[in-house]
């Protein structure tokens, strides 16, 4: 949950200390790859510039990542949604926008007109609407994916097992919508998973050969052959009512059958094309690579349309690297993630 501070041209170094209190100037001057001046607006507009003539236009595919971040604060989220192509290269390229500074997590400061963050999250109606708009040519968002009106009236705990109560059923549980996304390559699609994995985790292993055994050589010699690949496995467990409240919904078999269809190939005549798949964790690639076992087991109770109520789906995913990694490009990775 981020928080962004408007910033005028105008704005001195001053003017920011009383805004972000004195002590905090120097984390939120690093934050933001800004240096101790007077005139801290004139110098991040100047940047602001810079960027905008020179960087290069983001492409779909990134903005989805950056988005992926964002859902935990909805003002951030559509602020970015419906930015231009320009203020995408700032987002991109400075991790905030035209006009605001970034606050760091240790830095909260009073909600008001010139912050962003308002620590609402995007609801899934509006996140599912701007990621399919993103994701087709021409690659941009409708402002109506932003008009929302609900008419449903409001709960009360004596009918949260009724038909016809499920949009508030589900303000009760935090589902991270958008948190936890699954890509798959052939269909260009991605679908959310309502929980994260459980206890998740990141085996690297390196492979070495010994040379022939020698004279007098106490230990053998060992030859680097390889690294990895990561092989992850994921377990995710949900409820078929998770997704809108109502089980005969259908959206866990969707999401199922999304993540089975990746273990099988697209034939295309004599071609045939077989998808590689990327798991995000809060907008970060966790892993990416190819889908080589996915395991539905079922446990009850029995619901209303005769079939069991909880799904623990295991995945299996074996890495491909988008880039070369070597034992800097990995040192130097930032996130924790992947």
């Amino acid at each position: 949950m981020a928080q962004f501070l408007k910033l005028l041209e105008t704005t001195t170094l001053p003017q920011l200390a009383d805004a972000v209190g004195s002590r905090n100037v120097s984390a939120v001057l690093s934050l933001n790859d800004m240096v101790r001046s007077r005139n801290v607006g004139v110098q991040h507009y100047d940047k602001v510039k810079q960027i905008k003539s020179q960087a290069q236009d983001v492409n779909w595919q990134t903005k989805q990542t950056i988005l992926n971040k964002m859902t935990t604060d909805s003002d951030v989220f559509e602020q970015a949604a419906l930015s231009s192509e320009s203020e995408w290269k700032v987002i991109a390229n400075m991790n905030t926008f035209s006009g605001y500074l970034r606050m760091p997590d240790t830095v909260k400061i009073p909600d008001s007109v010139n912050v962003l963050g308002n620590q609402s999250n995007v609801s899934k109606q509006t996140y599912d609407k701007v990621m399919k708009s993103l994701s087709k040519a021409p690659h941009t968002i409708d402002p109506g994916s932003f008009n929302e009106y609900n008419s449903a009236s409001p709960a009360n705990f004596s009918s949260l097992g009724m038909r016809g109560s499920s949009s508030n059923v589900l303000q009760f549980f935090n589902i991270p919508w958008g948190e936890v996304t699954l890509y798959d390559s052939l269909s260009g699609e991605s679908m959310d998973f309502p929980v994260y994995p459980e206890e998740p985790s990141d085996p690297r292993k390196a492979n070495y050969t010994t040379m022939p055994d020698t004279l007098f050589q106490y230990e053998p010699f060992y030859v680097y052959q390889s690294s990895g690949p990561r092989n992850g496995q994921y377990v995710f467990t949900f409820h078929r009512d998770m997704w809108t409240g109502d089980h005969r919904d259908g959206m866990a078999n969707k999401l199922i059958r999304f993540c089975q269809a990746c273990l099988y190939p697209q034939y295309n005549g004599s071609a045939v094309n077989t998808p590689t798949v990327t798991l995000y964790v809060h907008g970060e690639i966790l892993i990416q690579g190819i889908m080589t076992n996915v395991t539905p087991s079922w446990t009850g109770p029995i619901l209303q349309d005769g079939w069991f109520a909880v799904c623990k789906l295991e995945l299996e995913i074996t890495e491909v690297s988008p880039e070369p990694l070597s034992y800097d490009s990995v040192r130097a990775k930032e996130s924790i993630i992947g």
